[in-house]
């Protein structure tokens, strides 16, 4: 199984990098290739609404680093979203990822049964943190681009949300979270290294 990890925050070692690399690591043990890209490295841009993706071409006519980006997960088995939420939002750098994966959609895709360009939609793992210790606070933001994401055919959805991880290295002393963590990887990747 192909696991495509692509981390949005500037943090390499951010919080919701710390939660993530704790995903893949029980994902390799279980028997899973893994691939993690820092969206921060790239040089990208968002998307241009030129929709050419619908008029010419079935892909997006964009030429940077997100292009390699977007054929990664094309293949991809299982992927992982991570962000820390910044100004009540996902970091702009995945921002411009979820907004080029529009290039997946069909022509017409509104009106149509499978109306992504992607055979089925994809598990995706979205791991969310935030300082902010009221879980009421940035409540609407998985939900929404879980919706988004089922609607468009893109992904089903499995979040992760870490609330009150302020501090940078938070995420690692709370078992709760690494547990979580843990366990969506023991029921999202087959085993295939047992014997």
């Amino acid at each position: 199984m192909k696991v495509l990890a692509l981390y949005g925050s500037p943090r390499k070692d951010g919080n919701s990098a710390i939660l993530a690399r704790h995903f893949l690591t029980h994902a390799e043990k279980r028997g899973a290739s893994v691939e993690e890209i820092n969206l921060n490295c790239l040089q990208l841009r968002g998307c241009q609404a030129c929709n050419l993706c619908k008029t010419k071409f079935e892909t997006c006519v964009l030429k940077d680093d997100l292009t390699s980006v977007l054929a990664a997960i094309a293949e991809a088995d299982l992927l992982l979203f991570t962000s820390p939420v910044y100004y009540g939002d996902v970091s702009a750098q995945l921002k411009m990822l979820i907004d080029r994966t529009f290039a997946f959609l069909r022509p017409g895709y509104i009106a149509l049964e499978q109306p992504n360009r992607l055979p089925a939609p994809k598990p995706l793992v979205f791991i969310l943190t935030q300082g902010h210790r009221d879980s009421k606070v940035f409540a609407d933001i998985l939900p929404r681009y879980s919706d988004l994401f089922g609607w468009t055919g893109f992904a089903k959805t499995y979040p992760l949300r870490a609330v009150d991880v302020y501090h940078q290295g938070d995420a690692a002393k709370r078992d709760d979270l690494l547990v979580q963590a843990q366990t969506l990887a023991e029921e999202l990747i087959p085993n295939s290294s047992a014997g």
